[in-house]
């Protein structure tokens, strides 16, 4: 009986504690909080709340609110990433409204089978026509990843539409592998295929075909699943400048193009080592024993340099300070005036 009533007063002893911590815990909490005062010693931690002041903006299940500063910097980067989006914007619609209506007479026949000579065409600096460079670009390395022989023709006039078949006969008693270089390709099939290749010429030209090659399957003839064509216009009528297009055929059918204006700039476009030159359009280094020896610089790998306008930029000739070559003996003399021309420049191997 006295262990039952020992028991029974320690259980009283300790609720009474109990209630007595409890109380002061919740005076501590409801009593207002003053920086004088600080945390009451019999509190939990945690800051009472003083419903005179103002609760801080908070998400829901946030344990913490947003500064004033922190809102204040959220803003801004706002503000910044607006107005780099509207200059964007400017740029991009500034360049789209510079087009021009270029004149090109009865080569617009031939560049696009179109009767209308009138073409509208965008203005360099165009974003719109480097999309549509860059398309192309990424055609052409599939092309020529896929060909047997690529074969790269500076042409002095326009191409004709004879000269843009998919398949080139061969002539009796020629062996297609021992066409090495373009001259071959061009006296040997074009020639024998009677069709003049006049417009073909290694020196002073203005123009470049680009002949991607494959096996037919035929002995007796050449595939030629691609043609690029790159061609330069100097005007002088209404509207002066340079315009500029690159094209891909098949057979005759034109699939691809991209074409772009160098407003009133008079440029030497057939001068080799000139200042204000864009030339050439390819240089061909060849085999050991074959052509000029200054080329003579890929053993048994011969290979292309063809550059190609670039439409992103506002002039067609370099703005590179290059230092001008004047020995002919160097393999760069011709085309060091290139440096810094153009981004669309490509090294093409001949037999990829």
């Amino acid at each position: 009986m006295a262990k039952n009533l020992q028991t029974t007063n320690d259980s009283s002893v300790a609720f009474s504690l109990w209630k007595q911590a409890t109380r002061q815990e919740i005076h501590a909490i409801a009593a207002p909080f003053t920086p004088e005062r600080g945390i009451n010693s019999g509190s939990t931690g945690v800051p009472p709340v003083n419903e005179s002041r103002s609760t801080p903006f908070r998400f829901l299940g946030a344990t913490s609110a947003f500064t004033f500063v922190e809102i204040v910097v959220a803003l801004a980067i706002g503000a910044a990433v607006i107005m780099v989006s509207i200059m964007a914007f400017g740029a991009i619609s500034d360049t789209s409204r510079r087009q021009s209506d270029v004149r090109l007479s009865s080569v617009a026949v031939n560049f696009y089978n179109t009767q209308n000579t009138l073409i509208a065409v965008s203005e360099a600096p165009s974003y719109a026509a480097t999309a549509m460079a860059e398309s192309l670009r990424e055609q052409l390395r599939g092309d020529v990843s896929g060909a047997s022989a690529v074969v790269c023709l500076p042409r002095n006039l326009a191409n004709t539409p004879a000269l843009r078949a998919t398949n080139i006969a061969l002539p009796p008693g020629i062996d297609p592998r021992t066409l090495v270089t373009p001259q071959d390709f061009a006296t040997q099939l074009i020639d024998k295929t009677q069709v003049v290749h006049t417009i073909f010429g290694t020196n002073s030209a203005t123009n470049l075909s680009i002949y991607i090659l494959n096996y037919s399957g035929d002995s007796a003839s050449v595939n030629v699943p691609a043609i690029y064509e790159t061609d330069f216009v100097k005007l002088t009528n209404e509207t002066p400048g340079i315009y500029a297009t690159v094209r891909r055929y098949q057979g005759a059918k034109m699939t691809a193009y991209y074409h772009v204006f160098y407003s009133a700039q008079d440029v030497a476009l057939a001068t080799p080592n000139a200042t204000n030159s864009y030339y050439p359009r390819s240089v061909f280094f060849q085999r050991d024993g074959y052509g000029p020896a200054r080329y003579q610089e890929a053993e048994n790998r011969p290979f292309y340099f063809v550059w190609w306008p670039d439409p992103s930029r506002s002039k067609l000739v370099s703005s590179y300070a290059y230092t001008n070559i004047t020995s002919t003996n160097s393999p760069r003399y011709e085309d060091h005036s290139m440096a810094g021309a153009t981004s669309l420049f490509f090294v093409i191997p001949a037999f990829p």
